[in-house]
Protein backbone atom coordinates (compact mmCIF):
# COMPACT_ATOMS: atom_id res chain seq x y z
CA UNK A 1 0.00 0.00 0.00
CA UNK A 2 3.05 2.44 0.42
CA UNK A 3 4.55 2.01 -2.67
CA UNK A 4 0.91 2.92 -4.56
CA UNK A 5 0.42 5.75 -2.46
CA UNK A 6 4.47 7.35 -2.92
CA UNK A 7 3.55 6.45 -6.71
CA UNK A 8 0.31 8.37 -6.18
CA UNK A 9 1.62 11.34 -5.03
CA UNK A 10 5.09 11.23 -7.48
CA UNK A 11 2.77 11.39 -10.77
CA UNK A 12 0.45 14.37 -8.76
CA UNK A 13 3.37 16.37 -7.64
CA UNK A 14 5.04 15.53 -11.22
CA UNK A 15 2.03 16.63 -12.86
CA UNK A 16 1.69 19.97 -11.32
CA UNK A 17 5.25 20.58 -11.40
CA UNK A 18 5.21 19.94 -15.12
CA UNK A 19 1.94 22.60 -15.58
CA UNK A 20 3.62 25.13 -13.53
CA UNK A 21 6.33 25.15 -15.55
CA UNK A 22 4.79 24.61 -18.68
CA UNK A 23 3.39 28.30 -17.78
CA UNK A 24 5.82 30.09 -15.79
CA UNK A 25 9.12 29.02 -17.56
CA UNK A 26 8.20 30.65 -20.57
CA UNK A 27 7.35 33.71 -18.76
CA UNK A 28 10.41 33.63 -17.15
CA UNK A 29 12.64 33.65 -20.28
CA UNK A 30 10.63 35.80 -21.83
CA UNK A 31 11.40 38.34 -18.90
CA UNK A 32 15.40 37.64 -19.10
CA UNK A 33 15.70 37.91 -22.82
CA UNK A 34 13.59 41.01 -22.84
CA UNK A 35 15.94 42.79 -20.14
CA UNK A 36 18.94 41.56 -21.78
CA UNK A 37 17.90 43.15 -24.90
CA UNK A 38 17.56 46.14 -23.56
CA UNK A 39 20.90 46.27 -21.54
CA UNK A 40 22.40 45.59 -25.24
CA UNK A 41 20.27 48.66 -26.41
CA UNK A 42 21.30 50.86 -23.95
CA UNK A 43 25.32 49.79 -24.42
CA UNK A 44 24.95 50.16 -28.42
CA UNK A 45 23.17 53.49 -27.76
CA UNK A 46 26.15 55.00 -25.02
CA UNK A 47 28.84 53.43 -27.65
CA UNK A 48 27.44 55.51 -30.74
CA UNK A 49 26.96 58.32 -28.37
CA UNK A 50 30.28 58.41 -27.04
CA UNK A 51 31.45 58.47 -30.63
CA UNK A 52 28.82 61.37 -32.11
CA UNK A 53 30.24 63.60 -29.83
CA UNK A 54 33.63 62.88 -29.73
CA UNK A 55 33.66 63.27 -33.71
CA UNK A 56 31.42 66.48 -34.03
CA UNK A 57 34.12 68.48 -31.39
CA UNK A 58 36.73 70.05 -33.32
CA UNK A 59 37.13 69.74 -36.90
CA UNK A 60 34.42 67.94 -38.79
CA UNK A 61 35.40 65.91 -41.44
CA UNK A 62 33.33 65.49 -44.49
CA UNK A 63 31.92 62.12 -45.57
CA UNK A 64 33.40 59.94 -48.83
CA UNK A 65 37.03 61.94 -48.44
CA UNK A 66 39.76 59.80 -47.36
CA UNK A 67 42.18 61.03 -45.01
CA UNK A 68 45.36 59.17 -43.49
CA UNK A 69 47.36 60.32 -40.76
CA UNK A 70 50.87 58.55 -41.32
CA UNK A 71 52.43 56.49 -43.95
CA UNK A 72 55.13 53.76 -42.81
CA UNK A 73 58.20 54.26 -44.55
CA UNK A 74 58.66 52.01 -47.09
CA UNK A 75 61.60 49.49 -46.66
CA UNK A 76 63.92 49.55 -49.65
CA UNK A 77 65.72 46.32 -50.58
CA UNK A 78 67.37 46.95 -53.75
CA UNK A 79 70.04 44.30 -53.67
CA UNK A 80 67.65 41.35 -52.89
CA UNK A 81 67.15 40.57 -56.25
CA UNK A 82 71.07 39.95 -57.21
CA UNK A 83 71.21 38.11 -53.52
CA UNK A 84 68.39 35.85 -54.15
CA UNK A 85 70.27 33.46 -56.48
CA UNK A 86 70.07 32.18 -60.24
CA UNK A 87 66.59 31.40 -60.89
CA UNK A 88 65.96 28.53 -62.95
CA UNK A 89 63.33 27.73 -65.15
CA UNK A 90 61.53 24.28 -64.85
CA UNK A 91 59.09 21.97 -66.92
CA UNK A 92 56.66 20.20 -64.90
CA UNK A 93 56.81 16.42 -66.29
CA UNK A 94 52.75 14.64 -65.79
Amino acid sequence: MGFLKFLFYAIIILTVVRFVMARILPWLLRKFFHKMQKQAYEQFNAQNGNANRSSSGGSRKTDGKIHIDYIPPEAKNKDGASKAGEFVDFEEIK
